[in-house]
């Protein structure tokens, strides 16, 4: 009889480890869309950048993009546009500022959460036609927001805190298990996506000398193209100890970041310590656009629950100043004299409470 050894004893207790795994990964991918508030904090971040972006480079978006940017065609030919992408190779005035004002509606649509599994796709290729009349202007945050828009087709970005999540309340309309199949394939890609980024960039930058030696964030810092505070940045690195600790950090957050995501308190500090960084790149250097997409996008790593708390005491603390008080009682008053006026009588406590939380809600 053949003797049992531990190793044999393991295996056969497991062997139906294979088959368990295969059926939590199915049940994952089939029973709920996961990173929902995730999801729905990138699509109003990461919206509300694009906008920003667009209206401020208004002015100038004739000679960026448009008629005015005709010097770089050499540029887009090589890069071979074709189809919907480079419509706006040969535009004129009338067809870009068009094209223009209906890429600023979609991000307006695809913010507010509207109609977002046709608005999502036309917005990809409005967006990508535009950036494309003048790649060598962009900055990672055009790219990567490119990038993942491509993702997001698949994903139900609008399924909280948007218009679609209302409008669906109101009609009861069911999920399918097709449609949580595709956002949750969407929301691997977008996590897959994140750390191919924080990956290649940490391993490109220990390969620098200046990285090597801890000096590397220094030079950025001091930069007069990305000087937007130099007395700030001239605090920053008075002291050598920190600019040490900052280069080195920021290279081993970036290398580790996909293996710190398998235990929730390692990738929460993988996440502070990301989000340090992109704010630093933000206001220090004066690319916020640039960090501000770059940092939606890791909202779908934090879990729903920590975003719901942090929107309740955002919103209880809006509301609980003295302004919205004042606000939400005079709205009190406006729809109790309404109510009067329609049904002859005083309305009830419902309705003034009903009146109460919009108010609230709005704020």
């Amino acid at each position: 009889m053949t003797e049992s050894t531990p190793v044999r004893s393991w295996l056969q207790a497991q062997r139906d480890l294979p088959a368990r795994l295969l059926e939590r990964v199915v049940s994952w991918f089939i029973a709920d869309r996961h990173s929902d508030y995730g999801v729905a904090v990138m699509r109003i971040a990461s919206g509300s950048f694009l906008l920003g972006w667009l209206l401020l480079n208004l002015p100038v978006a004739s000679r960026i993009w448009g008629p005015g940017s005709r010097y770089w065609q050499p540029y887009r030919e090589i890069l071979g546009y074709d189809g919907p992408f480079g419509a706006l190779q040969h535009a004129g005035p009338g067809l870009f500022w068009l094209w223009y004002a209906v890429t600023i509606a979609l991000v307006v649509a695809f913010t507010l959460g509207w109609r977002t599994r046709i608005v999502t796709p036309l917005l990809f290729i409005a967006y990508a036609a535009l950036n494309g009349q003048n790649t060598p202007i962009s900055d990672g945050g055009n790219y990567f927001i490119r990038i993942m828009l491509v993702y997001l087709i698949l994903m139900d970005v609008s399924r909280r805190w948007s218009l679609d999540a209302r409008r669906r309340a109101r009609t009861g309309r069911p999920e399918t298990q097709t449609g949580s199949v595709l956002h949750n394939i969407g929301l691997c890609l977008v996590v897959a996506q994140i750390c191919i980024v924080y990956l290649e960039a940490g391993l490109y930058k220990v390969q620098g000398s200046l990285w090597q030696n801890g000096t590397a964030v220094y030079y950025p810092l001091q930069s007069v193209a990305y000087g937007a505070f130099p007395p700030l940045a001239d605090l920053l690195t008075h002291w050598a100890l920190p600019v040490v600790i900052a280069t080195y950090v920021t290279v081993l957050a970036q290398i580790a970041f996909p293996f710190l995501l398998f235990h929730r308190i390692t990738r929460r500090i993988a996440l502070i310590i990301l989000l340090g960084m992109h704010l630093s790149i933000a206001v220090v250097m004066g690319l916020p656009f640039f960090s501000g997409i770059m940092a939606s996008a890791d909202a779908v790593l934090v879990s729903g629950a920590t975003w719901v708390a942090i929107v309740t005491w955002l919103r209880s603390t809006l509301t609980g100043n003295r302004l919205a008080r004042e606000l939400a009682r005079r709205v009190r008053r406006s729809r109790a004299g309404k109510a009067v006026g329609e049904k002859g009588k005083r309305p009830d406590r419902g309705a003034a409470q009903e009146a109460e939380d919009e108010v609230s809600m709005t704020v």
